[in-house]
């Protein structure tokens, strides 16, 4: 007579993984906002900055604003979200568990690196989106029109996201400490910001598409083509007009997740 024995469920496993990573995305909320510092960087002023940008650009003197303004507007708000409460706080986040060797710990708690990974930046994350979402009554208050392409924002905003998430990873590589993630992370977050705009405003044709591969401008050609279309039209070689965009908005993600998956280190760097 044989007796056989159980081990557990598949099913049982995956969730309580799952309990694991969002007790510790939770506890990463709570850390986040207990930190006065990143509490107003990551979350106060980004929505301060929209707003001043959204007020700066459509005062114009009791006039309607040109169309042009509405999509720096939108563009702006996209990129200081992005570059500051994702990229910036995301670097800083986990250069900080790491340099306490918090990140090390959790490797022994049974939760996949992807998934530690995932906790510690679904806070900023989600305090991100819920920035963009308070910008959208926000703006409709001020005046901007509907956009003639909602698809085009959309892949805006998906594409600022992954590619300042694959970023702050990559960027870790570089940053020994939570207080030089103030210095490395700068370059960056200018240069999405200064693209992102110019890219809202310069003309979509010819050789002009070429510049949405510098990384944030394609945010702000799609800010662009969101408010006023023509998207999908011709464009250089008779691709459509939004495709450089699209190429950068997949491109440097992938890059910029290959260099963190490269060198990405889990033990304090000296």
């Amino acid at each position: 007579m044989t007796s056989t024995t159980t081990g557990p469920a598949a099913g049982s496993t995956t969730t309580s993984t799952g309990s694991k990573v969002l007790a510790l995305a939770l506890s990463e909320t709570r850390l986040m906002l207990r930190n006065r510092t990143v509490a107003v960087s990551a979350v106060f002023i980004p929505l301060v900055m929209g707003a001043f940008f959204a007020y700066s650009f459509t005062s114009n003197g009791g006039e309607d604003p040109p169309p042009f303004l509405f999509a720096m507007v939108v563009a702006s708000q996209l990129a200081v979200v992005v570059g500051m409460t994702i990229y910036v706080t995301t670097t800083t986040t986990l250069v900080a568990r790491r340099h306490t060797r918090v990140l090390k710990r959790l490797r022994t708690s049974g939760i996949s690196d992807a998934g530690l990974l995932a906790a510690t930046i679904a806070p900023t994350v989600a305090v991100g989106l819920l920035q963009l979402v308070l910008f959208v009554p926000f703006n409709a208050y001020m005046g901007m029109p509907m956009p003639a392409d909602p698809l085009a924002l959309v892949l805006a905003a998906v594409g600022g996201l992954a590619l300042c998430i694959t970023a702050a990873l990559a960027t870790t590589v570089v940053t020994a400490t939570p207080e030089r993630a103030q210095i490395t992370t700068l370059p960056l977050v200018f240069l999405i910001l200064g693209a992102a705009i110019a890219l809202a405003v310069i003309p979509g044709d010819g050789l002009w598409q070429l510049l949405a591969l510098v990384p944030g401008a394609a945010i702000g050609e799609l800010a662009g083509y969101g408010l006023a279309g023509g998207a999908w039209g011709p464009g250089l070689a008779g691709l459509p007009a939004v495709f450089p965009a699209l190429v950068a908005l997949v491109g440097w993600p992938v890059v910029f997740g290959m260099l963190a998956k490269r060198s990405f280190r889990w033990d304090p760097r000296h």
